[in-house]
């Protein structure tokens, strides 16, 4: 479990690859570490974090499967063959196997690869390539426990067990299509399925010795994809609410129990497991991949648009997740700690930016569990300021900086030194005098510091930065705005890895706009009322240590509170850490 007072570890997308059009299925040879997937127009190769260009042109890809020891690629062919491709020369053998051939799974140690189509499952023999057919329908899933050497197939609800020695050995159903997917943790031989709501919500337990059912966890939400970690035995299982979030609930076999439940912002599409790094990943409906350090570390990486699939290399720690949407694989990497976007003296902690009255600038290092260590000043004459702007990395060091316009629409770029200081400030635009407002976004994904900027009529602007310190050209965003008494850069509030606006009404409504990824927003959701106390808003990013990014707000008495996010779009907890904080100027 993770205590609310070490730093947040969250993976850092440390490249993109671009594929052919629309990537669905990906396979890691760990071995060879390279990845390969499937696209329109063939199976495609990503070498580490390169390109390795096309492996094969195949007859429209359904799914890509690889053994490690052999390094044979196998791909499920539109057309009713598997074409199995070697991965060093890539010779390809077709090998015909039925209609509408789809899901495969690999048994490295027999050399066993086994594939559902239209009227049943063939065996594919890795050494002869002969074919041996089950009469198996519909699988929807295959999972093989290579210890054993059995195989579960998932299909119509029903899960069959095929035995060492081929033939079917027994039948696990709870009721008409009561079974939704399964996982196996080959360390305990143990299968865990979730069922259908209407048989219980749950996960249940089959023992691999006798293929039976015996144990049931109830969950609170309806259930579908789970992942297990065969190290801790800790299952992970996408939850579904009532509106529009999803939640990973998190549980421990061995007690039977639910250990948490982390709210995503989107249903959860798939969930994968790196045990050697002990994370869990859940790949988001729309975009995003929500990562799990654990039981209860939470953060989130945006991958890309309509993330369909995802597989990890166990050696490198890295997770290559293909986005349909995007035609893209993108490179997760375990290793790596992507940078925190106010931590301004390099404690891995979220610190906050003031100014007071005299003009001098405070640096208010957070202490990872929503309270302050003792405060240093920064700065003095700050006060020939009229914005003060805290966008993370605008440079490209990894470093927080600041950005400030002063009265003559000049903005100024001061470069954080990582050790709660700032270096000597570059001028990076002028005319910035017609802005009304200028908040921090990371509106892409893409790791530099972006700004939204409002001009006099209401139009917002993006100005995306090019990660060295300038611009890239502007981007209009939205209209109407000028109906906003605050807009904020709220970091990634609802978990999708991907910075967010939170903007407050004249009513006092405090309105979350979560960009799109691409250019403009989806659906705005209402965060709360009553906002009109608040006479500042500030977006630290994750403050308490919990992996969520959270608000903080000071209200008309100078009493600072924070608000802690809660991932999706549930409404965050308020807690008061500070008071006097009126007479500050500029809070960011």
């Amino acid at each position: 479990m993770g205590t609310s007072g070490s730093p947040a570890v969250a993976d850092d997308l440390t490249r993109v690859v671009p594929v052919g059009d629309r990537p669905t299925s990906v396979a890691v040879n760990p071995a060879t570490n390279k990845a390969y997937v499937a696209t329109f127009d063939g199976v495609e190769v990503v070498d580490g974090e390169l390109s390795g260009g096309l492996l094969y042109t195949g007859d429209m890809p359904v799914d890509v499967a690889v053994n490690p020891v052999t390094n044979k690629v196998f791909v499920s062919e539109i057309g009713g063959a598997v074409a199995v491709v070697d991965g060093a020369t890539r010779a390809v053998t077709s090998v015909p196997v039925g209609a509408n051939p789809g899901v495969l799974a690999v048994n490295p140690v027999t050399n066993k690869t086994y594939v559902g189509w239209q009227n049943g499952v063939t065996v594919i023999d890795g050494a002869t390539l002969t074919t041996t057919a089950l009469p198996l329908t519909g699988a929807q899933e295959i999972a093989v426990n290579s210890t054993t050497g059995k195989v579960y197939v998932l299909g119509g609800g029903v899960i069959k067990v095929i035995g060492a020695g081929g033939v079917v050995t027994s039948t696990i159903s709870i009721g008409a299509g009561g079974i939704l997917d399964l996982a196996i943790n080959e360390t305990t031989n143990k299968i865990y399925f979730t069922t259908l709501g209407k048989y219980g919500a749950g996960v249940r337990v089959i023992d691999g010795i006798t293929d039976t059912v015996t144990d049931t966890i109830p969950t609170a939400n309806n259930v579908g994809k789970l992942a297990v970690n065969p190290v801790t035995n800790t299952v992970y299982v996408a939850g579904d609410s009532e509106g529009i979030d999803g939640f990973v609930q998190v549980i421990d076999p061995t007690t039977k129990t639910q250990v948490a439940q982390l709210r995503t912002p989107t249903r959860i599409r798939d969930i994968l497991v790196n045990s050697a790094g002990n994370k869990a990943y859940a790949l988001l409906s729309g975009r995003g991949v929500t990562v799990v350090d654990g039981d209860n570390r939470f953060s989130a990486v945006f991958s890309g648009q309509d993330p369909l699939d995802a597989a990890v290399n166990p050696n490198t720690g890295k997770v290559y997740v293909s986005n349909n949407g995007s035609a893209s694989v993108s490179v997760i990497d375990g290793s790596v700690t992507a940078p925190l976007r106010n931590d301004f003296n390099g404690d891995s902690f979220a610190d906050v930016l003031a100014r007071d009255v005299s003009g001098a600038l405070w640096l208010y290092p957070g202490n990872g569990s929503g309270g302050w260590l003792p405060r240093i000043q920064v700065g003095q004459g700050w006060n020939v300021m009229t914005a003060l702007v805290a966008p993370g990395d605008f440079n490209g060091d990894s470093l927080a900086d600041v950005l400030a316009r002063d009265s003559s629409g000049a903005l100024w770029l001061y470069p954080g030194n990582g050790a709660g200081g700032l270096g000597t400030r570059v001028l990076v635009g002028s005319g910035w005098e017609n802005l009304s407002a200028i908040e921090p976004i990371n509106f892409f994904g893409a790791g530099f510091g972006d700004v939204v900027a409002r001009d006099r009529g209401g139009a917002l602007w993006l100005y995306r930065g090019d990660g060295k310190g300038g611009w890239l050209p502007r981007m209009w965003v939205g209209s109407g705005w000028s109906a906003m008494s605050e807009i904020t850069g709220a970091g990634d509030f609802n978990g999708d890895g991907v910075t967010d606006l939170v903007a407050r009404d004249s009513a006092g409504t405090l309105w979350l706009y979560p960009p799109t990824g691409i250019s403009g927003w989806l659906p705005r959701q209402v965060t709360g009322q009553g906002w009109n106390s608040m006479n500042s808003l500030v977006g630290p990013g994750d403050f308490d240590g919990d992996g969520r990014a959270d608000l903080l707000a000071r209200d008309s008495g100078g009493g600072l509170w924070l608000y802690s996010g809660q991932g999706g779009s549930a409404w965050p907890t308020a807690t008061q850490v500070g008071a006097g904080w009126n007479v500050m100027t500029a809070i960011i």
